[in-house]
C-alpha cells in the first residue's frame, strides 16, 4: 500500500513538472510619426496622432481621447491598426495581431505630452506595449 502511495506521488509530480508553460514575451517600444520598429520580419509605423484629450487646466465638457494610427507591413501586406485612449467609442487601446504566424497583443500605453492650454505641441510620442501571446 506505502509502494502505491508512493506510486501515485510519484506519477503526481512527473506530470506536474512536465507541463508547458506558455511563454509571454513583452516588449516595450515609443515612437514619434513616421518612425518604425521592426518585429521579426515586419515592420510597425506610427503614421499619425490624433489628440482631442481636454488640456491641463481647462474646463472640458468631456475628457477627450488620444488616437494613434500604426500601419504594420509585413509579408507583403499592409495592415492598419488604430489604438486609442480615453474617449473612444468603439476603438480601443488593446489590439490583437498576427506577425509571421505568431498571435501579438498590441497595447497603447501612453501619448505625451498631454495638451496644454495655448501652447502648440510639436512632437508627439506614443509609447505602445507589445506582448506576444
Amino acid at each position: 500500500m506505502k509502494n502505491l502511495i508512493f506510486f501515485f506521488i510519484a506519477l503526481s509530480i512527473f506530470v506536474l513538472g512536465c507541463e508547458k508553460k506558455s511563454e509571454t514575451k513583452t516588449t516595450n517600444y515609443d515612437f514619434e510619426i513616421n518612425t518604425s520598429k521592426s518585429i521579426g520580419a515586419s515592420t510597425l509605423v506610427l503614421k499619425s496622432i490624433s489628440d482631442s484629450r481636454c488640456p491641463i487646466n481647462a474646463d472640458c465638457i468631456s475628457a477627450g481621447g488620444a488616437t494613434a494610427y500604426f500601419k504594420l507591413t509585413g509579408n507583403n501586406i499592409d495592415q492598419e491598426i488604430i489604438l486609442c485612449k480615453g474617449e473612444c467609442g468603439t476603438l480601443g487601446s488593446v489590439t490583437n495581431i498576427k506577425i509571421n504566424g505568431i498571435d501579438y497583443s498590441l497595447k497603447l500605453i501612453d501619448i505625451t505630452p498631454y495638451p496644454q492650454l495655448q501652447k502648440t505641441i510639436v512632437t508627439h510620442s506614443v509609447k505602445v506595449e507589445l506582448t506576444r501571446t
